[in-house]
């Protein structure tokens, strides 16, 4: 599963780069998590980002561990789902990231956590769906949840998915409303090849109440426990 990004560039690169302006202020974010509220830019609204809530707001409850299955969902149940057809066709939206993080398990309920970033460092576009729903006091809640694909050949041995990244040209045609439902379907089967580095960091990205760029920098590997290991 992927819990925890990245979006570090500044404000005024990812307004270039996306096309796209902040209204509100932007904070740069080093451990970004579910629940929290994060930037995109949906299919109506192009020309600004917007913050929702990252995780399906309609099954949350009682602050109880969130599901993977609320903030991730793999392309394979996207497209077999019926339930999501209306979600590609109208609320497609871009995540805008410039790394995530991973566990890269080692032993028998022992992992190390890497920080996976492009090696251009350009901003990555990640496909995503959103979704509006009114609470008890009938305010709008608006979320997101970030798509995700089988890992290709050089992310496997960390991970067996990562983010659905677009390119360019594919992120263009995701975030047209005339794109025809079956280009979408294909944009989603295809694995866009991406030159990513990956380095291993400190398991103090588990802290959500840690938020600087120290999360980022490279470290001497360790387990989730801080013990550690030679393995990489």
């Amino acid at each position: 599963m992927i819990d925890r990004y990245v979006l570090s560039t500044h404000k005024e690169v990812l307004e270039k780069y996306f096309n796209a302006a902040f209204q509100d202020e932007f904070i740069p974010r080093y451990n970004a998590a579910p629940t929290q509220k994060l930037p995109v830019i949906t299919l109506d609204h192009l020309t600004h980002f917007r913050y929702f809530k990252w995780g399906l707001i309609s099954n949350w409850a009682n602050n109880k561990k969130m599901s993977p299955k609320l903030f991730n969902l793999d392309t394979e149940t996207l497209l077999k789902k019926t339930s999501h057809q209306q979600s590609l066709k109208s609320h497609r939206c871009l995540i805008p990231i410039n790394g995530f993080y991973i566990w890269k398990p080692f032993a028998k309920k022992k992992s190390i956590p890497y920080f996976i970033s492009p090696c251009d460092k350009n901003p990555l576009s990640i496909a995503g769906i959103w979704e509006e729903k009114d609470d008890f006091d009938e305010k709008a809640n608006h979320t997101f949840i970030m798509i995700t694909q089988s890992s290709d050949e050089r992310m496997t041995p960390y991970q067996e998915n990562m983010p659905l990244c677009l390119s360019k040209k594919n992120a263009a045609s995701w975030m047209n409303k005339d794109t025809p439902i079956k280009e979408i379907e294909e944009i989603i089967k295809t694995q866009f090849t991406l030159h990513l580095i990956a380095h291993p960091v400190s398991p103090l990205i588990s802290n959500l109440s840690i938020d600087s760029p120290i999360l980022i920098k490279h470290s001497q590997p360790s387990d989730q426990f801080g013990n550690y290991t030679l393995f990489q």
